[in-house]
């Protein structure tokens, strides 16, 4: 592969350059080169918690996410609510990526490639569209971890390549990977998992592999490529169910909210809105007897555990269907307050089912400083937006600033971080190259 003598002889600087110092992430510089959720999420994650993360972003329109409504106006502009939230601490740069079309672009690529230690992408066809490969990419920097996020995986990690080059978004990934099958009441239809969930838990285990594989490089000092397929990342997390079905032939279908093992696990209806109660294990349910006995609709000794709970077969018998009856009106004549006060008691885990409305009114949230304020660069305007997650004692993260208006940082990361001069970033733009 050729690469320009610009590209040699860049040497790659400490980050973090541009950004404040902060975090238990900092001095990790990262390369964000993916659109909407499934990637990028995991480069705001990254950047919350100190990384140095340059978003690349369509010529003219970025990140799909940026076009999302609902929007926040001001000052002439607009900016999508996906984007204020998810869009903060990142670094914005317009870049043509089709490196096999235009030998600039290649250039000012591979110079990001080499000036960071993390590439993530989510663009699937890298060779077909843009003339990138793996091969190249640790041929410039040896020691870079490089994750590939799609639906369906890379054909060099197995599979069926026709499968491999299929597009897959959020409600894809979570049918193609058994959710929508599992989620719903019994006699409903296959159910998706909003908001965009298989695409955020991809997010997740894409940060997850990137950190794992940066952890190897320190200690190796060799950098490789990481494969999460969307629909693995969904399969994971199914509980037992694969193994159940391999190993005893059951094909286990939707339950609701109800736990098919368990009680009282279910969303109840009270009056005046809902509530979670989740007991999972005898103690719990010790509690939650004596807790009804309080009440006086039950006797505890009447409802062993191994008698009502722990199987189908328990909570499906005549005394297990009793005790749910008597749970479930009990609750339905009372206020959802009265109940979780009555559970707290005796420490009974349960939570009123909130709305986002709810939740923006608890101060327990407010205290832990998950709802923060900030200037959105597009529009110039306040907004307030989820905070950092997790939190750190020694280390925290922070949002240092908003979502960027588009393209807001290149001449920074180019001058800065790639070595070009104010007159070569000029000439990069009139070439439309960034």
């Amino acid at each position: 592969m050729e690469v320009s003598e610009r590209v040699k002889r860049l040497e790659k600087k400490p980050a973090p350059i541009i950004i404040p110092k902060f975090g238990p992430l900092t001095g990790i510089r990262m390369l964000s080169s993916g659109t909407l959720v499934a990637e990028p999420h995991a480069a705001t994650l990254l950047a919350d918690l100190g990384a140095e993360v340059i978003h690349i972003e369509r010529p003219g329109t970025g990140d799909t996410l940026r076009g999302m409504s609902p929007y926040i106006k001001g000052g002439g502009s607009q900016t999508s609510t996906f984007n204020a939230d998810n869009g903060r601490n990142r670094l914005s740069m317009e870049l043509d990526m089709r490196i096999n079309k235009n030998p600039l672009s290649k250039e000012v690529f591979l110079k990001l490639i080499k000036s960071c230690d993390i590439w993530m992408d989510n663009l699937v066809w890298l060779e077909q569209r843009y003339g990138i490969t793996d091969k190249m990419v640790l041929e410039v920097n040896p020691k870079i971890v490089i994750v590939h996020v799609s639906g369906y995986g890379k054909p060099e990690f197995g599979g069926n390549p026709d499968m491999c080059w299929r597009g897959s978004y959020d409600l894809v990934g979570q049918a193609y990977g058994g959710w929508c099958q599992l989620v719903g009441e019994p006699d409903s239809s296959p159910t998706r998992i909003n908001p965009y969930s298989i695409d955020y838990v991809s997010a997740i285990t894409a940060l997850i592999g990137a950190l794992m594989g940066y952890i190897n490089m320190l200690n190796t000092g060799k950098g490789q490529v990481v494969d999460l397929a969307q629909f693995e990342a969904a399969a994971r997390i199914l509980g037992d169910n694969f193994t159940r079905y391999l190993n005893l032939n059951e094909v286990p279908n939707r339950t609701g909210n109800k736990s098919p093992i368990y009680q009282p696990n279910n969303i109840f209806e009270s009056i005046h809105g809902y509530i979670a109660i989740d007991v999972s294990e005898p103690d719990e349910f010790e509690r939650f007897l004596q807790a009804m006995s309080e009440a006086a609709v039950l006797d505890p000794d009447d409802y062993p555990w191994s008698e009502v709970n722990g199987s189908e077969e328990a909570i499906n018998s005549i005394k297990g269907r009793k005790l749910n009856r008597i749970t479930s009106d009990w609750i339905s004549h009372h206020a959802r307050k009265e109940v979780q006060a009555l559970f707290e008691k005796y420490n009974v885990p349960s939570s009123l089912v909130y709305t986002i409305r709810d939740a923006s009114k608890d101060q327990h949230w407010f205290d832990r400083g998950d709802f923060i304020d900030c200037i959105d660069e597009s529009t110039h305007k306040n907004v307030t937006i989820f905070g950092v997650t997790p939190k750190f004692a020694q280390t925290p993260g922070r949002v240092w600033r908003g979502a960027p208006a588009l393209g807001q940082d290149a001449d920074d990361i180019l001058t800065k971080i790639l070595d070009y001069t104010p007159e070569e970033v000029q000439n990069l733009r009139k070439s439309k190259v960034v």
